[in-house]
């Protein structure tokens, strides 16, 4: 009973840790968008009470539909409408963000970070960080 039991004990470890290594990941660049970030103050970004929020719309009477997260897919090329860009939240649904408050992506401690818009293994948007 007990060799039966270690070759199927096995054989479960190992499909177990290829799912696990299969997991959420990038499949492929989002085109027509570029990577930007938010580009708040340290006060403003640890402010819970009043998070940047995507709107539906742009302008400010907009409603609001979600805090944006800090990094951004902005419609390449777009020029702010009424102080806002076009921009799309993690489902893939338009939404807008005052431009003032965001800012082409970099990343202070790695220069050579860059980062592009994709669509993840599960359908959703997301972000790559490729080197140059």
């Amino acid at each position: 009973m007990k060799k039966s039991f270690l070759p199927i004990l096995a054989c479960g470890l190992i499909a177990s840790m290829s799912a696990h290594a299969a997991g959420l990941h990038p499949v492929k660049p989002l085109p027509g968008y570029t990577c930007m970030m938010l580009n708040l103050s340290e006060s403003q970004m640890m402010d819970f009470q009043h998070p940047l929020m995507f709107k539906a719309g742009p302008s400010d009477d907009a409603a609001n539909v979600a805090p944006a997260s800090g990094q951004v897919a902005i419609k390449t090329g777009a020029e702010p409408t009424d102080g806002y860009l076009p921009t799309i939240n993690f489902a893939f649904k338009p939404v807008w963000i005052e431009a003032k408050y965001v800012a082409p992506y970099h990343a202070k401690a790695d220069p050579a970070a860059t980062c592009v818009p994709v669509i993840m293994s599960d359908g959703k948007l997301g972000f790559d960080h490729p080197r140059r």
